[in-house]
């Protein structure tokens, strides 16, 4: 194990000698990987301002932002061990349960309209029923967001432009064989190695959302951005099943109230943010639409794979929830 991860694992054990609620408040530690004030630290942000406010003086969220606690893995591990309460990973969660996959599908999700009504109806349940076997509780959907293409080759149109360009996609074997079938060279790192690993040339691009690439502040060391849009990544905030059904059932219900709400607050900050984001990047990269249609073409045979897994009928549900398929449904 590298030494960050044994550190963060470290602190983890320390974490769970030092977190007891006893004659106080209930506390619940949040970690996540996130920049300040990236979907992720301002999630977890409201998240503990709407709980607190229900609750105070009764609960109390800790959060732990920017990696302290370790990469999406270590946290992970730290829920089952009990030295976590509540993390928000994003695609790093198809690793665990392969149905979430299903958000790496490109050009799946057209707008944030067609993820509400995903996370608010019956699709959240067979997330969350899919996710039982391995002992967490997913609480909602919260945004990273649509996800974009930047590198420092040349500019990105069409499949082709990325031949040969060596892409950081997150640790998710479904991006990985995206960008693969696009023609990229496709490797796997943890986010917070993403800036010095385009700094220094390791890597010539990566893909994430505006509201990743802003306070990452990789316009720096990248050139050309590409607005594809080819996925949108949920953040999925989950806690440990054991921790979330010892807890009082007024609590449970708050929780999971909450955590909806974040989600809506999400999904329109990300609407405003995005369109300031663009304009602030435009200002200090070379920006380009993409070539949609031949982008999806490449893509085809990773529908095909996903279908042979769980179904046709999981894509076109989600398919339906698209505005015009809603907007023309009785």
């Amino acid at each position: 194990m590298r030494r960050h991860g044994v550190l963060a694992l470290a602190m983890l054990a320390v974490l769970a000698s030092c977190g007891t609620d006893e004659g106080g408040p209930r506390v619940i530690r949040l970690g996540h990987i996130g920049y300040p004030d990236s979907p992720y630290d301002l999630g977890a942000r409201k998240f503990k301002e709407l709980l607190e406010a229900r609750f105070p003086g009764r609960v109390e969220v800790r959060i732990f932002g920017s990696a302290q606690l370790g990469e999406d893995k270590e946290m992970l591990e730290g829920l089952r061990l009990g030295t976590l309460e509540m993390h928000v990973p994003s695609s790093v969660l198809h690793s665990v349960e392969p149905l979430f996959g299903l958000f790496d599908l490109p050009f799946l999700i057209e707008d944030r309209g067609q993820v509400e009504r995903i996370a608010e109806g019956p699709l959240r349940e067979k997330l969350r029923e899919a996710l039982v076997d391995d002992d967490l509780v997913l609480l909602g959907l919260w945004e990273n967001g649509f996800r974009m293409i930047t590198n420092n080759v040349r500019p990105v149109t069409r499949p082709e432009d990325l031949r040969g360009i060596r892409l950081r996609t997150p640790k998710d074997p479904e991006r990985m064989k995206m960008f693969a079938a696009f023609g990229a060279s496709p490797t796997s790192m943890s986010f917070g190695e993403v800036f010095s690993a385009l700094k220094q040339g390791v890597i010539d691009g990566q893909e994430n959302p505006l509201s990743q690439i802003v306070p990452g502040r990789f316009y720096e060391v990248q050139r050309y951005l590409s607005l594809s849009k080819h996925v949108y990544s949920p953040a999925y905030p989950v806690m440990s099943r054991a921790y979330f059904e010892a807890l009082d059932e007024d609590l449970r219900l708050a929780i999971l109230e909450t955590a909806a709400e974040v989600g809506r607050f999400h999904r329109a900050l990300g609407e405003r943010e995005d369109e300031r984001f663009r304009k602030l990047l435009e200002e200090r990269m070379e920006v380009a639409e993409i070539d949609q249609a031949a982008f999806a073409a490449a893509a085809e045979p990773l529908y095909r794979e996903f279908e042979e897994k769980f179904g046709a009928e999981i894509v076109e549900t989600v398919r339906s929830y698209r505005h015009s398929s809603a907007a023309s449904a009785p």
